[in-house]
């Protein structure tokens, strides 16, 4: 199939029998939704799902996407795969809770954001987001002390005017 072309699953009826195919759970009726409507459906299933092994492969069974429809909305979309949409999703995950947990150790990190523990991902990141990942550990080590210190100093806006 051409990634331009709209597959046949998806031509079938209007566009407003289409946007009206979502149930309250997220998954997609008969008429499939509006790829818009697919790509923030698939995205919910990775927030949900993302640490887990097989996300990917259940995420078509479970919400009743056809994979033709969900692989041209996403190239519609965000210009990727729903592979590559996952791993960028678990990219971001790994980001926030090294931010917010710095000290957690980064092979555990890794492996919560159902990454697998290989020097590829931290390439991956490093290249994703500018910052090597040494240098980003320590930043974010800096901060949470900065963050804690905020929180014990009786003067906070003290400390930020450096009085």
């Amino acid at each position: 199939m051409s990634r331009s072309a709209v597959p046949r699953s998806a031509a079938r009826g209007s566009a407003d029998d289409r946007s009206a195919g979502v149930d309250p759970f997220g998954r997609l009726g008969e008429g499939c939704g509006t790829p818009i409507q697919i790509v923030a459906v698939g995205l919910r299933y990775f927030a949900q799902h993302f640490s887990e092994p097989g996300a990917l492969g259940e995420m078509v069974p479970s919400l009743g996407i056809p994979k033709d429809w969900l692989d041209f909305s996403f190239e519609q979309i965000r210009g990727m795969t729903p592979a590559e949409a996952l791993f960028e999703h678990r990219l971001n995950r790994l980001f926030a809770a090294l931010s917010a947990q710095p000290r957690q150790g980064l092979r555990r990190a890794i492996v919560a954001c159902g990454l697998s523990a290989s020097r590829n991902v931290v390439g991956q990141f490093e290249q994703a987001f500018g910052i090597e990942m040494s240098l980003f550990l320590l930043t974010c080590r800096r901060a949470a002390e900065d963050r804690q210190l905020g929180r014990r100093h009786p003067e906070q806006p003290a400390l930020i005017q450096g009085r």
